[in-house]
C-alpha cells in the first residue's frame, strides 16, 4: 500500500514540494478511509521526512480539527517536532503541547531558544508550566523559573543564558578553541562577551575581531569597552528597536550593577517588532486580544465572534451618541432639509482625516519620534496640517455644493465646517493615543473607536453650529 502511496519518483520529489502540495498530500491521506491509522501514520512519516518545519507548521494551522493535527505531529521526529511547536501559533501549541506526556514535552520544549521555551510555557501552557519543568534537567529549569519572574513583554523574558563568555585575560586562540569545544551550548556566537571575577560585564568582542587578532592578543586589549545594554525590566519592544537603531546582532542584559544575565538576539527582536505592528494594526481595526494575531484557520470562529463583538457592541452603542444630537437638532435641520444631504460628507471627512493622523501618531509613539513630552507640539503641527488640508477639501466643497444651491449660505456653511471638523479631527486624533500611553492603554487598541465616536458626534455639533451662525433661516 505505502509503495503504490508514495513511489520512488513521489519520493525523490518530496523535498520539491510546495506548501499547498504539501497540504494536499496529508488530506488525501486522512480523507483515504481504506488506511488503518497504523499505515496512514507510516504514509505521513515518509511524507514529512525532510520537509520544512515552517511548511510542516502552515499545514498544522489549516488542519480542519485538532485530532488531525495531533495525528501529523506525532510522527514528526524530536528536532523536527521542536521546530515545528516554535514556528506554530500559540493556539495550536497549547494543542499539541496538551496532548503530550510531560517528560516529552519537556524533551521538546528543551530543544528550542530560551526566551522561546519560557513563552510557551508562561502563555502557551501555562496550567502545565510546573508539570513540566519538574520533567526538565534541574539546571535548565532552574534557569527558566528565573526567567519566568521577569514581566511578561520585558527584555528579561526576551533573553537567553546561553551566551559565549570570557575572562578579561583569554587569548584569541584559547577563546576560539573555547568555542569549538562548546559550541553546542550557545544559541549564537556572533559575539563573545567579557566579564570580570564578579561576573559583571565589562566588554564585548565580535568574531569577527577574534578570528583577526593574534593568536596570543588577549581579549582586554582590542574587545569594545563599557558596551550597550538594557535592564531585565525594560519594555521587550524597546530592547528590539535598541538592537535596530544600533544595528546590533544581539544586545546583552545586565543588572543594575552590570552583572551580565543573558543576551536578546536579533531574530527574537524581529519577532518582537513584526507583532508588534501586527496588534498595532488589528487593534486600530477593534481587533486587538490574545487571538487576533493568530494564524487565520486555527482560532476557534466562535472564539474570533467573540472577541469582535465586544468592540462592535461598543462602537454600536457609541452610534447611539450621533443619533442624540441628530435627535437634538431635529427642528433645525427640519428648518432646512439641505442641511442633512451633506451629514455624511461631514462625518466622513472627520472619520478619514482623524484615522490618518493616528496612524501616523501611532508610528511616530513606536519608532520613537514622538514621546510622551511632545504632546502639545504634536497637537501645535496636526492643527495646522488640518487646518490646510480643511482650507483645501473645503474649497472643493465649496464648489460641489454651489452647484445644488446658488441661493442661500449653504455653500459657505459647508466649506466653513469641513475646515472646522478637518482642524478638530487632527487634534483629537492626535490627542488621544498620547494620553492613553500616559494611562498605560495601548493606544492602537482604544485610538480607533474613540476617534470614530468623538468625530462623529462634535462633527455634528461643530456642523450645526456653524450653520446657526451663518444661515439667516436658522
Amino acid at each position: 500500500m505505502l509503495d503504490e502511496l508514495y513511489s520512488a519518483e513521489k519520493l525523490a520529489a518530496q523535498n520539491t514540494l510546495t506548501p499547498d502540495e504539501l497540504e494536499q498530500h496529508v488530506r488525501d491521506l486522512f480523507n483515504d478511509e481504506s488506511l488503518t491509522p497504523e499505515l496512514r501514520a507510516d504514509a505521513l512519516r515518509i511524507l514529512l521526512d525532510d520537509q520544512y518545519a515552517q511548511d510542516i507548521a502552515d499545514v498544522l494551522e489549516r488542519l480542519p480539527n485538532d485530532d488531525e493535527r495531533c495525528d501529523v505531529f506525532n510522527v514528526l521526529t524530536p528536532d523536527t517536532a521542536a521546530e515545528v511547536l516554535d514556528e506554530v501559533g500559540g493556539y495550536t501549541a497549547h494543542r499539541l503541547l496538551s496532548q503530550l506526556p510531560a517528560p516529552r514535552a519537556a524533551s521538546l520544549l528543551s530543544r528550542l531558544p530560551m526566551d522561546d521555551l519560557v513563552e510557551m510555557l508562561a502563555e502557551d501552557i501555562p496550567e502545565r508550566q510546573d508539570e513540566i519543568l519538574a520533567s526538565m534537567h534541574p539546571a535548565t529549569a532552574q534557569d527558566i523559573r528565573e526567567l519566568l519572574t521577569y514581566p511578561p513583554d520585558s527584555a528579561g523574558r526576551l533573553m537567553t543564558r546561553r551566551f559565549v563568555r570570557a575572562n578579561q585575560d583569554m587569548t584569541a586562540s584559547e577563546i576560539l578553541a573555547m568555542i569549538r569545544r562548546t559550541n553546542d551550548r550557545y544559541e549564537t556566537i556572533t559575539d563573545v562577551y567579557v566579564l570580570d571575577p564578579a561576573h559583571r560585564l565589562v566588554g564585548v568582542a565580535s568574531l569577527r575581531s577574534i578570528l583577526t587578532a593574534k593568536a596570543g592578543d588577549q581579549i582586554s586589549t582590542f574587545m569594545e569597552k563599557d558596551p550597550t545594554s538594557v535592564l531585565p525590566t525594560e519594555r521587550a519592544e524597546s530592547a528590539a528597536r535598541m538592537l535596530g537603531r544600533y544595528d546590533f546582532l544581539a544586545l546583552p542584559v545586565v543588572t543594575p550593577d552590570d552583572k551580565m544575565l543573558g543576551i536578546i538576539t536579533v531574530d527574537d527582536a524581529i519577532d518582537v517588532l513584526t507583532q508588534a505592528q501586527t496588534e498595532d494594526l488589528l487593534g486600530i481595526g477593534g481587533m486587538g486580544g490574545e487571538s487576533a494575531s493568530e494564524p487565520y484557520f486555527s482560532v476557534p470562529i466562535f472564539q474570533v465572534i467573540r472577541q469582535r463583538f465586544v468592540w462592535l457592541v461598543f462602537l454600536f452603542v457609541a452610534g447611539f451618541i450621533t443619533s442624540g444630537v441628530l435627535s437634538a437638532f431635529q427642528n433645525e435641520l427640519e428648518a432646512v432639509v439641505a442641511l442633512t444631504f451633506y451629514i455624511p460628507l461631514l462625518i466622513g471627512t472627520g472619520g478619514n482625516t482623524g484615522s490618518q493622523t493616528v496612524s501616523m501618531v501611532i508610528r511616530g509613539m513606536t519608532t520613537n519620534d514622538i514621546r510622551q513630552g511632545d504632546l502639545w507640539r504634536v497637537v501645535r503641527r496636526e492643527l495646522v496640517s488640518g487646518l490646510i488640508l480643511g482650507l483645501m477639501l473645503g474649497l472643493v466643497a465649496l464648489g460641489r455644493v454651489f452647484l445644488d444651491d446658488r441661493v442661500t449660505a449653504l455653500p459657505v456653511v459647508v466649506a466653513v465646517a469641513v475646515v472646522a471638523v478637518c482642524a478638530w479631527s487632527n487634534v483629537i486624533a492626535s490627542v488621544i493615543p498620547l494620553v492613553a500611553r500616559r494611562f498605560k492603554i495601548d493606544p492602537a487598541m482604544i485610538s480607533a473607536p474613540l476617534i470614530s465616536t468623538t468625530v462623529d458626534a462634535s462633527g455634528l455639533l461643530i456642523y450645526i453650529g456653524v450653520a446657526k451662525l451663518l444661515l439667516d433661516a436658522i
